[in-house]
């Protein structure tokens, strides 16, 4: 597992470096988007929230809210809070089965360092080939990890020097499914961190949407529909399977619920299944998009934080850490590493002052709407011991609610292997 750590983030600075190196001018169709976020954060003066809570203890702030969470769930568990659901119920959940299927298309579309580091992280083992066609190496590691033949493979565009004008993806054909998978890859270099942090909204499918999601939803399938739907016109008894992680589950959720405007014409009528995982939350409300909503499964392993993160929930963090820093600015050095290390807790008027900042009602903003995951079920897996999980169906709103939670493990639960290996071992 430590192996596939590491092999993660070499992965994500090769893929970053060839990326800028490849596309130089990769960042001018983002300009659009950089300065509508900039003129967004000042015009809403959210710029002002962020500005507050700078200074040289963020990072001790950030600590103690953790530890402040911990003290309000006093041993709860989260997902507990979380149970109730929204009316919006689909069809039951998807077999584990199915989910560590579609897990490993998720993974695969980041493309050949990932699915190295999966690979590692599940049995040790590593493909050493250096020499040959890199597009065939990849074709056939692609293939092997899905578990199909290279030739189903009917769209490939995984490479680290691909075009910047959309995410990376794959199309290919599940026989034995007898699906037609469009799997979509998640961020893996700095272009795509721009368009997870454009965070705004705009009007989506009768609804608003993570604007540069959106967008990025609409772009994937211009350059992927005309390869899904001759694909599905070939066998009527098909149907189409949209899947991917974290920027590619945000992106494959709206892409879902464009595919699914007028009964779904644009795939032929087709039914479709959407399984996302550590998606965010990305639209509203979940009443306008009902049909999609009940097609998706979403999945959230451990302390992932990624399925929490919206501008509102941001929004309601900064009001969190702005408290502790109000509340913590005369607290000499020793006594403020006490409670950062933990020999020491909060004051209880702290926590309380943490609580109600947390809860509050926040001013709203134009362009940001609270938003939800648009799934009926979101699956959350948490490892109990040696191969031993607890699995939990949680709300889409409720989650909303709850909002940023600390934890340690909060971004390397977020790595997709963890996601793949989770489920494989659960299967």
């Amino acid at each position: 597992r430590g192996c596939g750590n590491v092999m993660m983030a070499v992965g994500f600075g090769v893929s970053s470096a060839i990326s800028l190196y490849s596309n130089r001018n990769q960042f001018k169709p983002l300009e659009k988007s950089m300065v509508a976020m900039e003129t967004f954060l000042k015009e809403s003066r959210i710029d002002g929230e962020i500005t507050k809570v700078l200074s040289s203890n963020l990072l001790d702030h950030i600590v103690i809210l953790g530890r402040i969470q911990q003290i309000l769930l006093r041993g709860q568990d989260p997902r507990s809070i979380m149970t109730a659901r929204s009316g919006l119920r689909g069809a039951s959940s998807p077999s584990m089965e199915d989910a560590y299927r579609y897990s490993r298309y998720a993974v695969a579309v980041y493309g050949d360092s990932v699915i190295q580091a999966s690979k590692m992280d599940a049995s040790g083992d590593i493909d050493v080939r250096l020499f040959g066609d890199e597009e065939e190496i990849s074709r056939d590691r692609v293939a092997t990890h899905i578990g199909v033949d290279a030739q189903d493979i009917a769209l490939l565009d995984v490479s680290y020097s691909g075009s910047a004008k959309h995410l990376r993806h794959f199309v290919a054909l599940d026989h034995e499914k007898k699906k037609v998978v469009l799997a979509i890859r998640g961020t893996f270099s700095l272009s795509e961190i721009i368009v997870d942090v454009a965070a705004f909204s705009r009007p989506f499918c009768g609804g608003q949407a993570h604007a540069e999601m959106a967008t990025a939803a609409e772009k994937i399938w211009e350059a992927t529909g005309p390869t899904v739907v001759k694909l599905l016109e070939q066998d009527p008894q098909y149907e189409l399977v949209i899947c991917g992680h974290s920027l590619g589950a945000g992106t494959a959720a709206l892409l879902n619920i464009m595919c699914h405007q007028n009964n779904r014409k644009l795939v032929l009528h087709r039914p479709i299944h959407c399984f996302t995982y550590a998606a965010c939350p990305v639209f509203e409300p979940l009443e306008a998009a009902r049909d999609a909503v009940k097609a998706t499964t979403n999945y959230i392993h451990g302390s992932d934080v990624v399925p929490f993160l919206s501008l509102d929930s941001v929004r309601h963090t900064l009001a969190s850490l702005a408290t502790i820093a109000e509340s913590t600015k005369k607290l000499d050095f020793v006594t403020r590493m006490r409670v950062v290390m933990g020999y020491k807790d909060p004051s209880p008027d702290l926590v309380n002052e943490v609580s109600i900042a947390r809860k509050g009602v926040m001013e709203p903003k134009q362009g940001a709407p609270p938003l939800f995951i648009p799934a009926a079920n979101n699956v959350w897996l948490r490892e109990m011991g040696k191969d031993e999980f607890n699995v939990q169906n949680v709300d889409s709103k409720r989650m909303a609610a709850f909002g940023i939670h600390i934890h340690p493990s909060m971004m390397l639960d977020h790595f997709p292997r963890r996601y793949e290996h989770s489920l494989q071992r659960m299967v």
